[in-house]
Formats: structure tokens, sequence, C-alpha cells
């Protein structure tokens, strides 16, 4: 518990037009590729009372898994997590070297349950969060 602590207090404050936190929350993620043109969106809103042209979305991604070395990485549909978005935020935390942003996302791993021939692909697994730095 005091290690959790000690890490918190890392934490600064950060402030948006209307309000302060720790936390500055989002609801879309822009990925873009620098040879090819175009953009794309991925959009979580969980929170009830915030809707999303009146629904609660939360994309579905798919996301290198962490341990992967630079430049060892070969995309197979085996080789990836598919995950739920749960959140998008940012937080500024004090390091030993300074002041340091991170843009994080905080996702629901899916399982493999079935093979593709049987046409069920992924199991929902609400007991599997992972926190993605972006």
């Amino acid at each position: 518990m005091l290690q959790l602590h000690s890490l918190l207090e890392t934490l600064q404050m950060q402030t948006s037009r209307d309000r302060s936190g720790h936390f500055a929350l989002y609801n879309c993620l822009i990925l873009g590729h620098t040879k090819y043109k175009g953009v794309q969106r991925i959009y979580c809103d969980p929170f009830p009372k915030k809707k999303f042209y009146g629904a609660n979305r939360m994309d579905l991604v798919f996301v290198r898994p962490p341990g992967v070395q630079p430049g060892g990485f070969v995309l197979t549909p085996d080789s990836v997590w598919y995950c739920r978005v749960l959140l998008l935020f940012s937080m500024s935390a004090l390091t030993d070297n300074g002041s340091k942003s991170y843009d994080c996302a905080l996702v629901s791993t899916l399982e493999t349950y079935a093979t593709s021939e049987s046409g069920n692909y992924c199991n929902y697994c609400n007991y599997c969060n992972y926190l993605c730095r972006l």
C-alpha cells in the first residue's frame, strides 16, 4: 500500500477549461500514418451520463503485447491482443528527470475460445484489464 501511495504522490494536477484533476479524460483517439493519408478514430465513452450519439461506445482494437522487442514484432492474428477500450486519459508525473506526460488507454483483453472455422473468434473477458501507454 505504501508503494501505491508513493506512486500517486508523483501525479501532478492538470487543468482544463472547466476543472482540474490528476487525469484528463478523452473520448477519441486519432491515429495517423507517416506514409498514408487519412486517419482512424477510436472512441471510448464509458460514462452513462455522457453518451456519444446516444450510446456508450467502447471500440474494439488490437494491440501489440508487452515484452516484444522493437523490430521483432510480426503482425499475425495470433501475435496481437484483442481488446475493448475502457478509458482514454492522460496524466503527468514527476520523475527523477522532471515532469513527464503520459497518454494512456485502459483496455480489457478478449480471450480466444474457439477456432475461426466455427465462426466464434473471441469471448469478452472483463477481469483482464491492462493499461497501455500510447
